[in-house]
């Protein structure tokens, strides 16, 4: 099984597959090899940049928390958030005084509240209004408790922001740290039910695909790939990882010179 992250991995600083990458996963169909992305976008924002002859055979979305057989985008699994969770999680949030958005249920968790602060946080007005049509301003605590699937707090640069404070505070949640894919330089905190990330996701999948004889290979480029590259017998990061992965594990070549077919290349060649 192969387990790629998505934007900064596979795909190139366009969020296009390259030529390159996609015969690399042509290649892995024809041996029988399980392929799976795993990303942080939701459903809806990852089938903006997939289309639907990419030759992957399971999508993992909003970090793990959702998975989908491909091409058919069948639900295989589904990890949401209680409402008194939810409703915990906002007052929470709003006593710390950040910046955040929680997401609806999947499979509507491109639609979400927001709430801000006063302080500047470009990055944040940002994603609001790239989606302005599927947000809405939150009132104190929740409009109507009900399921959700995450919160998301984004934090302006320099730094991790807050996010060990977070993870300290909220022990009954999953607290996963990234790197905005909008500028490049905020982190963005990603606030789940316990348990839900791209390693869960991955062990899901390969205890139903009955492959534990084989090999696992991760590759990623950001924090929020730490859980599965650890979970992987073979981990690359590529070239544009932060200098503290590129440090910690195997790299290849960035994005945009095909690092995830150089990892693929390597891990084959083990065996």
């Amino acid at each position: 099984m192969v387990v790629t992250d998505l934007d900064g991995t596979l795909l190139d600083s366009r969020h296009a597959l390259g030529a390159e990458n996609r015969r690399t996963l042509d290649e892995l169909g024809r041996l029988g090899i399980v392929r799976v992305i795993s990303t942080g976008r939701s459903l809806f924002s990852a089938l903006a940049v997939l289309p639907a002859d990419t030759p992957i055979d399971y999508l993992c979305h909003s970090s793990g928390a959702g998975i989908v057989s491909w091409p058919a985008r069948v639900a295989l699994r589904v990890v949401n958030m209680a409402a008194d969770a939810a409703v915990e999680l906002t007052r929470e949030l709003l006593a710390r005084d950040v910046d955040f958005m929680l997401h609806f249920a999947i499979p509507d968790n491109h639609r979400f509240y927001a709430h801000r602060t006063q302080r500047a946080n470009s990055d944040f007005d940002r994603r609001v209004a790239r989606y302005a049509a599927y947000s809405r301003a939150l009132t104190q605590p929740l409009p109507e408790p009900c399921v959700m699937s995450q919160a998301l707090v984004i934090e302006p640069p320099p730094g991790p922001g807050r996010h060990a404070e977070l993870a300290l505070a909220l022990p009954g949640f999953q607290v996963i740290r990234t790197t905005s894919p909008l500028d490049g330089a905020s982190t963005w905190i990603e606030i789940f039910p316990l348990g839900v990330n791209k390693a869960a996701a991955a062990t899901w999948l390969w205890q139903s695909a009955q492959q534990r004889a084989l090999g696992r290979v991760a590759v990623g480029n950001d924090y929020n790939d730490v859980d599965l590259l650890d979970w992987a017998d073979h981990s690359f990061v590529v070239g544009n990882a932060p200098a503290e992965l590129c440090a910690r594990y195997p790299t290849v070549a960035t994005n945009d010179e095909a690092g995830f077919s150089e990892a693929v290349r390597i891990a084959l060649a083990r065996g």
